[in-house]
């Protein structure tokens, strides 16, 4: 496995861990499924799922779907958290205390991170752009 996968699949893992107590309602505007830039090819990653006022992220490791993990609704001070450094401008965001899918206006800008698509995932490695499917 490649040290960059890798490293997700253990940021991943922690969704399984650590959720947030309160609400559990999200944003129906990340319902889908999300894939990453990887050496100039677009690989599947993250999907969001929605049974009733739960939300749920997967990952795709290879060919196959990890199991889910639920999430809560985040906004600016959640990711501020995990990312180490103040975050302003989520229009909407589910995940976790370690780990986040967010979506921004395209262009949306956080140091010299761009997010070009207006989706985004944030983890203690740093923002990584998510092109909606």
């Amino acid at each position: 496995m490649k040290p960059r996968v890798l490293c997700f699949t253990l940021i991943f893992a922690s969704l399984l861990i650590f959720v947030p107590a309160g609400c559990k309602k999200g944003p129906a505007s990340l319902v889908g499924t999300y894939s990453m830039d990887e050496n100039g090819k677009m690989k599947e990653f993250i999907r969001v799922e929605r049974t009733g006022d739960t939300y749920n992220i997967f990952e795709k490791d290879g060919t196959k779907w990890l199991s889910p993990g639920e999430v809560a609704t985040v906004g600016d001070q959640e990711v501020t958290d995990i990312l180490g450094t103040p975050v302003t401008g989520i229009s909407s965001g589910v995940g976790n205390r370690q780990v986040a899918i967010l979506q921004v206006p395209p262009g949306w800008k956080l140091g010299t991170f761009e997010c070009k698509t207006g989706f985004w995932l944030a983890s203690a490695l740093g923002p990584i752009e998510l092109h909606k499917n």
